[in-house]
């Protein structure tokens, strides 16, 4: 690929986001709403696989769920010309992107997630947990404004930097869709007076559908005129793979892992107690408090068919580029030519891990208060997607047939966002960033997210024997 493809990569890598939501409502970042609900375990057990264990639901099935978040800080779409409902919804044309060039470093991620069939149950002290679903992921980190008006705008809009040796380092723009097949056991392993304590493992494996990773150690470079550009400097990876149908539609495959712990402090004493088993009257038992722990997709996907990676190290070579339409391999032909340069028919993704840490506190009033931080972590020598960090604080009213919370998150420490969530029976609707949809400021990105589940209540057959052998109801039994 010569410069124009390049160009046209990392510009597809920052609307993305913008052109998925003009096309279809799809899919959602960790609905920070809904992850401490009890009565959702087939969905909060993506987030720390403890989430199966104790809950108020013996059997959770999800049967569809589907949602979107994005966010960047360079694109947008002006208040004054665009309202989500009207645009999206009634089909209005949508007006035209404006940018924010600003000072600092540019940075987006959207995050899309459609979840099939999956489930949730237990078993005494064991819980499991299925999961299959569809997942992309975009993002973009540490872009200067210098280079986002390069990618975004084009060497037409570029007079102002005309003949400027511009320097950048350490930017990183990513794209990877896949499917995740999860399966998940948690086991409270210990139970003693009125504390608990669980552990739980969630392994994943991954069937890589598209990868691109772009990752620039270092970069500098001269924009002469719209066609000509000089590179001084170019430091970094190129990475792309795509199905052809040539090879079915997969390009890799690989594997990842959640690994989550979870104490409770019991409102009951809990030294015999077997969730839904006839020894503890078929029912959960309530907790003051608990703490959860977890880190997340933590894993790869290596790409290996319909794929190419170029990684390129040059220093004080310089080399001019013309044309307005790149190609991939072109691109590298250029990379080979005038840097050096190596090239491989496959490459390796990581997957978004992050470290998640949850309070949860029962007023026992069906009220609950709840925070959670979210923290993304990624080696940035390798290519991959890194999740956003998050504070959320949220509070919540849950009944089996009716929950409502509300969420107040801090993206990335510098985004305030407040969002909803509603559950009605089976249904839930939600979002993370609520005022997106109002036309209350320029419009960044949005999240929005509903699930269809269906549960069960109790175990089915389960009643409590007495001594005597005789079976009682389990409403007749008192928990000490």
């Amino acid at each position: 690929m010569t410069f124009v493809y390049f160009y046209s990569v990392l510009k597809k890598l920052l609307i993305v986001s913008l052109f998925l939501l003009k096309v279809v409502l799809g899919f959602s970042q960790d609905e920070y709403a809904l992850a401490h609900s009890n009565y959702a375990p087939s969905k909060t057990f993506l987030i720390n696989p403890t989430n199966t264990l104790d809950n108020k639901v013996w059997l959770d099935v999800n049967i569809i769920g589907v949602g979107t978040y994005l966010y960047n800080d360079y694109v947008f779409l002006p208040k004054d010309e665009f309202s989500l409902v009207p645009h999206f919804v009634q089909g209005k044309e949508w007006p035209n992107y404006q940018y924010d060039p600003g000072t600092d470093r540019k940075s987006g991620f959207q995050d899309a997630d459609i979840q099939f069939v999956s489930f949730a149950t237990q078993f005494k002290e064991h819980g499991f947990g299925f999961s299959s679903r569809a997942r992309t992921y975009a993002d973009f980190r540490r872009i200067t404004p210098e280079v986002a008006t390069l990618i975004a705008q084009g060497t037409e809009n570029y007079s102002d930097y005309y003949d400027q040796i511009i320097s950048a380092n350490k930017m990183f723009m990513n794209q990877m869709a896949y499917t995740e097949f999860a399966f998940s056991y948690s086991n409270m392993f210990y139970h003693f007076a009125h504390k608990t304590m669980g552990a739980g493992i969630t392994a994943k494996y991954l069937v890589g559908i598209t990868g691109a990773g772009i990752r620039i150690d270092e970069i500098d470079y001269n924009v002469q005129n719209p066609v000509n550009t000089d590179f001084l400097a170019l430091n970094g990876a190129v990475g792309y793979a795509a199905p052809t149908g040539v090879n079915g539609n997969s390009t890799g495959s690989g594997f990842a892992v959640d690994l989550g712990f979870v104490y409770k402090k019991t409102l009951h004493n809990v030294t015999h107690y077997e969730p839904y088993s006839e020894a503890s009257a078929c029912q959960p038992y309530d907790y003051k408090y608990k703490i959860t722990a977890a880190i997340i997709d933590l894993g790869y996907i290596a790409y290996k068919r319909d794929a190419i990676l170029y990684d390129i190290e040059s220093t004080m070579n310089s080399a001019t580029l013309t044309g307005n339409e790149f190609t991939f391999d072109g691109f590298g032909s250029f990379a080979s030519q005038n840097f050096n340069s190596t090239s491989s028919p496959s490459f390796t993704m990581l997957t978004p891990a992050a470290l998640n840490l949850g309070l949860d506190v029962n007023y026992e009033n069906y009220y609950f208060l709840s925070a959670q931080v979210m923290h993304g972590f990624f080696r940035t020598n390798a290519l991959g997607v890194k999740r956003p960090d998050v504070w959320a604080l949220s509070g919540r009213y849950q009944r089996k047939w009716y929950e409502g919370s509300a969420v107040l998150s801090l993206y990335d420490y510098d985004n305030l966002r407040l969002g909803v969530a509603f559950r009605l029976g089976y249904l839930t609707v939600g979002s993370d960033k609520l005022l997106s949809f109002f036309n209350v400021r320029d419009f960044y990105g949005t999240d929005a997210y509903f699930n269809l589940r269906f549960f069960l209540g109790k175990r089915p057959g389960c009643a409590r024997k007495e001594k005597s052998g005789n079976k009682r109801n389990a409403a007749d039994c008192v928990k000490d």
